[in-house]
């Protein structure tokens, strides 16, 4: 097993600042400093990330030359759930699709059994086809 852990830290702005690794990741919103992306965008983007990371192991896995993969993420939303506006759909995205271009020499079914392939292994795409369980308190 291993565990990740990404704390945050919000001061008297929009700003959300963290510190991964060795890198610096911020989190804003359009409307205040757009000094980053905002919270929805980074989750697709960690949603392509992964998918494009886990198709190139995959690739070298399965012996082919992947020579680039593109990751195009939509996620469909409606924003009164987080404005507090009462609504019968999630609060969360009603439905994300994923489509890649894959760079390979392999013909359209194969892509495709590729991308079903690469999507399985993907651990942020598992986690929004099935529920983990999330707790959270404050301290």
């Amino acid at each position: 097993m291993k565990t990740y852990t990404v704390t945050t830290e919000m001061t008297n702005s929009w700003q959300v600042r963290a510190e991964v690794g060795k890198h610096q990741l911020v989190i804003d919103q359009p409307a205040a400093g757009d000094t980053g992306p905002n919270p929805l965008d980074t989750f697709l983007f960690a949603l392509a990330g992964c998918v494009s990371t886990i198709a190139r192991m995959t690739a070298r896995e399965q012996g082919f030359e992947l020579r680039g993969i593109k990751v195009e993420v939509n996620g469909e939303l409606n924003p009164a759930g987080l404005a507090g506006k009462p609504s019968t759909d999630p609060v969360g995205f009603k439905h994300i699709d994923i489509r890649a271009d894959i760079d390979a020499d392999l013909d359209e079914a194969g892509k495709q059994a590729f991308l079903e392939l690469v999507c399985a292994r993907c651990p942020v795409h598992d986690n929004l086809l099935r529920a983990t369980p999330v707790s959270h308190q404050s301290r």
